[in-house]
């Protein structure tokens, strides 16, 4: 017969509390686009001011003379595992207490901010009109002046 005597030593260094805190803080969230009441300032002259956010939700959207050209929701679903790899990479360094949460959705936020206004530049928009092309000199739909593409930010939260 055969006996094994085994004895568990536990020693508390803190880690778990540190753990269990940690874990509580998580939480907040990333808003990104055009956010807030930033003017849109008119290079035409035009006798309306409208905000950032209005002119996202006409392009966005579309009028009845404006066809939808939405940079927002493809760049944002083109990117989407880039972002889960981001929040996974930062899982275990958030519980260590190693990184801060509000670190993770900056870094996020400036990823998206900047897929936004790539696809701004590269994305696939229903064309302009002639008429545009002629006012503006261009045919590249969402760019005009760059206020609207350095118009895109984002907002972290901590709910």
């Amino acid at each position: 017969m055969v006996t094994i005597k085994t004895s568990i030593e536990v020693s508390d260094d803190g880690s778990l509390d540190r753990f269990i805190k940690n874990a509580e803080k998580i939480g907040g969230h990333v808003e990104v686009g055009w956010l807030g009441n930033k003017n849109h300032i008119s290079k035409g002259g035009g006798k309306r001011t409208i905000t950032m956010a209005d002119l996202a939700a006409i392009h966005i959207y579309g009028t009845d003379h404006i066809p939808a050209r939405d940079p927002l929701t493809p760049a944002i679903e083109q990117n989407q595992d880039k972002y889960r790899n981001m929040i996974e990479r930062s899982v275990v360094p958030i519980l260590e207490g190693v990184m801060d949460i509000s670190s993770l959705w900056q870094f996020i936020g400036m990823e998206a901010q900047s897929d936004i206004q790539q696809y701004m530049v590269n994305g696939k928009f229903a064309p302009l009109s002639p008429k545009t092309i002629k006012r503006k000199g261009s045919s590249k739909p969402l760019i005009d002046s760059g206020q609207w593409r350095q118009g895109t930010t984002y907002i972290v939260s901590k709910d």
